[in-house]
This record gives C-alpha cells, sequence and structure tokens, in this order.
C-alpha cells in the first residue's frame, strides 16, 4: 500500500508561522546529517526568520505557545463529553505544559546564534539581493574551505534547537491525530470543501498517495474559509503544470485548532 504524502494549508496566520518553522527545522535537519552546505545555511536563514521576526514573519514561539493553549483547552473540552479520556489527555495536558516551560526563554541560545554567526548573515544577505550563489561575496570559493569542519558551525545550533524541535514535533503529532482523515473525490482535478460554519479551523491536510504524487501530482487551494477549492495540477520535468481534467482520489482533515 502506497504511504500517504501530507500536505499542510494554514487557514490562520498563527498556524502559518507554525508550519513555516516546522518545514524549516526538517530541512536544516536534514542539511545537518548530511552536511549539505547550501540546504543547511538556506535552511538555517529561514528558521532565522521565524525565530527572530524578521522578513515579515511574526516571532513564532509565541504562536507555538498560543498553539500548544489551543489544544489544551480542545482536549479539556473533549474530556467534559468523553471522561473516559481523562487519564490520557491529562497526560497529553501535562506533555503540553513541559513543552512550554522550556519554550519560555524564546530559545534564546538559538536566537544569538543564528542573529550573530557570519555565514548565515552573509548567506541571508546575498539572498536580499537576489544573488542566489553568492557570487559577489565570493561564496563559492570560500564555502569548500570553511566547510571543512561544519560541526563547529552546526551541532551547536543543533543541541540549542532540541527543545524547539520536540516541541514542534509533539505539536505537530497532536494536529494530525486531532481528527479522522475524509475520503473525497476530485471530479475533474476538483474538488470542494464546505467547512461548518460554526467551527473556526487553522488547518487543512491533503492527502496523497505517494504513488501520485511521484508522479507529478500537486494540490492547491483557493478561497476562503467557508468555501475552500482543492485543484489539482501535474509537474512534469521540463514542462509547465498542467491542470489535471481526470477524478482524482484524495484524503483531506479539518483541523479546528489555532484559527
Amino acid at each position: 500500500m502506497s504511504e500517504i504524502v501530507q500536505f499542510s494549508f494554514a487557514l490562520s496566520p498563527r498556524m502559518r508561522a507554525f508550519i513555516e518553522v516546522r518545514d524549516a527545522l526538517v530541512c536544516l535537519e536534514s542539511a545537518y546529517v548530511t552536511q549539505n552546505t547550501f540546504y543547511w545555511l538556506h535552511s538555517a536563514c529561514d528558521l532565522r526568520a521565524s525565530l527572530l521576526g524578521d522578513q515579515g514573519r511574526k516571532h513564532v514561539i509565541p504562536e507555538i505557545i498560543g498553539l500548544f493553549q489551543d489544544m489544551k483547552a480542545h482536549l479539556k473540552k473533549l474530556v467534559e463529553d468523553l471522561p473516559h479520556y481523562s487519564g490520557k489527555v491529562q497526560t497529553a495536558c501535562d506533555n503540553i505544559d513541559t513543552h512550554i516551560e522550556k519554550l519560555q526563554d524564546g530559545m534564546a541560545d538559538a536566537c544569538n546564534f543564528l542573529a550573530r554567526d557570519a555565514l548565515i548573515n552573509a548567506h541571508l544577505n546575498n539572498q536580499k539581493k537576489h544573488d542566489w550563489l553568492g557570487h559577489r561575496s565570493c561564496m563559492q570559493q570560500s564555502l569548500k574551505a570553511l566547510w571543512k569542519s561544519p560541526d563547529d558551525r552546526t551541532t551547536p545550533l543543533h543541541h540549542a534547537l532540541v527543545p524547539l524541535s520536540d516541541a514542534v514535533n509533539t505539536l505537530d503529532s497532536m494536529l494530525n491525530d486531532f481528527v479522522s482523515w475524509s475520503k473525497h473525490i476530485a471530479q475533474a482535478g476538483v474538488g470542494q470543501i464546505s467547512p461548518e460554519r460554526k467551527i473556526s479551523y487553522g488547518l487543512l491536510v491533503i492527502g496523497l498517495p505517494e504513488d501520485e504524487v511521484a508522479r507529478g501530482i500537486i494540490p492547491d487551494i483557493s478561497g476562503n474559509r467557508l468555501a475552500i477549492r482543492v485543484r489539482f495540477q501535474q509537474w512534469l520535468p521540463g514542462q509547465e503544470p498542467k491542470d489535471v481534467h481526470e477524478d482524482l482520489p484524495y484524503s483531506m482533515m479539518l483541523i479546528p485548532v489555532g484559527a
């Protein structure tokens, strides 16, 4: 059976901030493991924007704490209707409190590292000037020598980010386990989702089989909180995006947290 690829679409600014830092941490961890220089620098710059509130982004730590508090409120409300879950919910709430406590300092060590590191800031300045490979700053000539001992740079940041990574992974798991998948058919490549008007949703997750994504099928959404249109395209090598015109099964979750 093919694995499900999950596409997260934020329906609120708070959830968007969370998705941005979640994805940046995933990319940074992958680059740390493979010691991929440019991948690590690009991920570090993206994470810097979230943690420092740079480039039009909000400071992400208060947003994550707010999402945890929202999740905790929903869990306590769940117990009112399903009291036999009280033990599991209390454990989850205690776990949430632990993560919130560890985030209270705003991830000061990681923020200081990202704000001060000369190489990260040089790469960020190159991006701002649309000089993606750092031609004008001779980045290509300097990186090979600078990256001979990458652990001196990557490991301190990796350790400083552990509390944030643990918190984000926990929250992401809670969000994806909060509701069940529902099955749908996108007729001629287009699906319509009508959220309940009385419920505020913070996140939409679209699920596609990995085999479909491997052949280039990618979802996109448009609309508003009352009517969401899901459109599927096919991205093939060397070709422009093509609208899918066949009926396409997909799964989706609407998560009433973080609205």
